[in-house]
């Protein structure tokens, strides 16, 4: 059975999720992007002991790229990781996956380059290195995800619901362009509008992420690729409110091929028709510009 697996927007909606999800993906402060809230692991230790007595998986999330800098307080975290033996670690650097393979610690691995997770020659190649899972790219299609499920050499974990990452700087871009026009800064989040489409934007000491215009809602999808034996779905609360998302996992909870097209109703009318199905049925397709002579 596919395990629904929640990267909260803050602590209070841990809280609030237990009886609909069986794994959290926390961000860890300094070493992670794409997330609402960050954690040193001083603050996630008694959160991960208290999931962990519910029985729940904690996944951490080392998604950034790692500077020389960052070496040695990273090899300190990911043994402490492993001294709270928390489920998996996700990567985007390869780092990591070298540490791992000089022995620093013992723990799963879950590559995680997010528009690069697109194909199961790369989850093999990734397998051999060491990694047991990977979170697959929101830019591919419901036939691709299918596809890698059928040879990929590891577990998968397919973005579902959520506002999802489409761009990351390490560069402060909002902020640069306020004190350039001596702006009044209004905290970390902002939005911009382009084409008639609004994009949520993070602008904070990791840099600027930029999300989709739309909340990615698949729940139609979802029943299709429980089929498929998908290990895990993963929801985004992003910019959504805790108790919307607790409607949410409820609603996906409860799906079954009878009532799967009227939840999707409510749930656009919840999220104010602001949804859509993201790249399921949209394929990526490059073309080479001819030289015009």
């Amino acid at each position: 059975m596919t395990k629904y697996m929640l990267a909260p927007r803050d602590e209070k909606e841990v809280w609030k999720t237990p009886s609909y999800v069986d794994s959290y993906l926390f961000g860890v402060k300094g070493f992670s992007t794409n997330f609402e809230c960050y954690y040193t692991l001083e603050e996630l230790k008694p959160m991960i002991a208290e999931l962990k007595k519910k029985q729940k998986e904690v996944f951490l999330s080392f998604n950034k790229n790692m500077h020389a800098s960052d070496l040695e307080p990273l090899k300190k975290l990911l043994k402490e990781c492993e001294a709270l033996k928390v489920d998996g670690i996700f990567y985007y650097d390869i780092s990591l996956v070298k540490l791992k393979k000089n022995g620093w610690f013992d723990l799963p691995l879950v590559w995680h380059q997010e528009h690069m997770t697109t194909n199961y020659e790369t989850c093999n190649f990734w397998a051999k290195q060491g990694a047991q899972m990977a979170c697959l790219s929101s830019e591919i299609t419901l036939e691709e995800i299918i596809e890698i499920k059928k040879h990929a050499k590891m577990e998968l974990i397919v973005p579902i619901f959520g506002y999802l990452p489409m761009f990351v700087s390490k560069r402060n871009l909002v902020k640069n362009y306020i004190d350039r026009f001596r702006l009044e800064e209004r905290g970390t989040q902002y939005q911009i509008k382009k084409e008639g489409y609004t994009y949520p934007i993070v602008n904070d000491e990791m840099g600027t992420q930029v999300y989709s215009s739309h909340i990615l809602n698949g729940m139609e999808e979802s029943l299709l690729l429980e089929k498929e034996n998908i290990d895990y779905f993963l929801f985004y609360s992003f910019h959504i409110e805790p108790e919307c998302m607790v409607d949410v996992l409820k609603s996906y909870r409860s799906l079954t091929r009878e009532n799967v097209l009227l939840e999707e109703e409510k749930m656009d009318q919840m999220l104010k028709g602001n949804t859509d199905k993201g790249f399921f049925y949209k394929e990526t397709v490059f073309r080479v510009k001819k030289n015009e002579k």
